[in-house]
């Protein structure tokens, strides 16, 4: 064989064994993708005998699990209602089989059902007759997915205050929360992603969410609260809206507050139809000026593909002064 035919030959191995290498890298990518918690334990509410967490011998109660877990842990939860308050760990995540039929009810009435500590998931539960349903803790990103937040005597989901930067975000996706006592959604100030949940029939506001905020709220159906659709502060905060529809809500669909500081609300491609009072309401917090109209101009923006009809007081409030 000459030199050239061994040279090719020794290339070609070197490529084979690339490609190899390669192959396996795509091939448990995705385990990588999907795994980054590596401990698993299960929980159902038939359990029995022997309880050490594994699918074979799941824990009857979810605070067993709980109390068993370290950091990075999923704990799986059968079909079953549990009655317990449980405060999640750090970096933990709650799985339920459905959530129409896990059920986390409230042992003690006048506390939080859930606590939601830094990095923390909860995924199709339902969460009901507690003070709050579920409270994500100052310092604490959180994720709530796919849930059912009813029933609770005070908010049904309670956000506490803390920064805006994406350490502290909260993501509040595809959830159902309805016949809360207080609003379905308060968050202080935090940085916050909620999108695709129905709120609706709340005995305060659908969704408040405070000053100095950074948000996006999206595709949520907010419909016949007690108080607004959506209230939300201009002063400081920085709150994309878009394709929310804020319908038949007792207060008005959309109420506006404003101190004098300097924001940004913006509404996009929504429709507010329907409301007792307002569609929009506009309310400021200090006494009218010559430049008022201009800072609300600047700070409150809306598209042309807003929908705002058929509210009682009219689509658009004039300035509303409150001292």
């Amino acid at each position: 064989m000459s030199k050239i035919s061994q040279k090719w030959g020794e290339i070609n191995k070197q490529k084979a064994g690339l490609i190899a290498i390669i192959a396996v890298i795509l091939i448990a990518a995705p385990m990588f993708a999907f795994s980054s918690h590596s401990h698993q334990l299960y929980v159902n509410a038939s359990a029995s005998g022997t309880q050490d967490g594994s699918k074979s011998h799941p824990y009857k109660t979810i605070s067993q699990a709980i109390d068993a877990a370290h950091g990075g842990t999923d704990i799986h939860v059968a079909n079953g209602t549990y009655r317990e308050n449980i405060t999640l760990k750090s970096d933990m995540s709650i799985f339920g089989e459905d959530k129409d039929g896990t059920i986390i009810e409230a042992d003690d009435s006048g506390s939080s059902v859930v606590v939601m500590n830094d990095d923390s998931v909860i995924d199709k539960v339902t969460v009901r007759k507690g003070a709050s349903g579920i409270k994500v803790k100052a310092k604490a990103s959180a994720k709530i997915i796919k849930c059912i937040v009813k029933d609770n005597s005070r908010d049904g989901i309670k956000i506490e205050s803390d920064g805006t930067g994406d350490s502290r975000k909260v993501d509040i996706s595809e959830n159902t929360i309805k016949n809360n006592h207080w609003s379905g959604i308060s968050a202080g100030k935090r940085n916050l992603s909620i999108m695709d949940n129905d709120i609706k029939f709340n005995d305060k506001d659908g969704l408040d969410i405070s000053a100095g905020s950074q948000a996006w709220v999206s595709g949520n159906f907010i419909y016949g609260n007690s108080g607004s659709g959506m209230k939300l502060t201009i002063d400081g905060s920085d709150i994309w809206t878009k394709g929310n529809k804020m319908n038949e809500n007792h207060r008005e669909g959309i109420e506006v507050a404003f101190k004098g500081a300097a924001g940004k609300i913006n509404i996009a491609k929504s429709q507010v139809i329907g409301n007792n009072r307002y569609g929009l309401a506009r309310v400021q917090n200090f006494p009218l000026n010559a430049n008022s109209a201009n800072l609300w101009n600047r700070y409150l923006t809306q598209d042309a593909n807003n929908n705002f009809s058929k509210n009682s007081s009219g689509d658009i409030s004039a300035i509303i002064v409150r001292n």
